[in-house]
């Protein structure tokens, strides 16, 4: 699964930081702000059995914590 960060300038390393320790692998950083936004793909390898309904609940469990 791919997905897009775009976050304010003076928080792209923590936002960053926070996805890699959650699992994530980092690719085509754009670390220079546009209209005071950064942003990467954050990018984490998903086995087949796991379907969009767990990774959703995945989200609402690391969420309530």
């Amino acid at each position: 699964m791919r997905i897009r960060v775009t976050t304010r300038a003076n928080l792209f390393e923590k936002r960053k930081q926070q996805h890699i320790e959650r699992g994530y692998r980092i690719e085509e950083e754009r670390p220079i702000p546009v209209n005071g936004l950064c942003s990467f793909i954050a990018v984490s390898e998903t086995s087949d059995s796991e379907g969009v309904g767990d990774l959703a609940a995945q989200a609402l469990n690391g969420m309530a914590k």
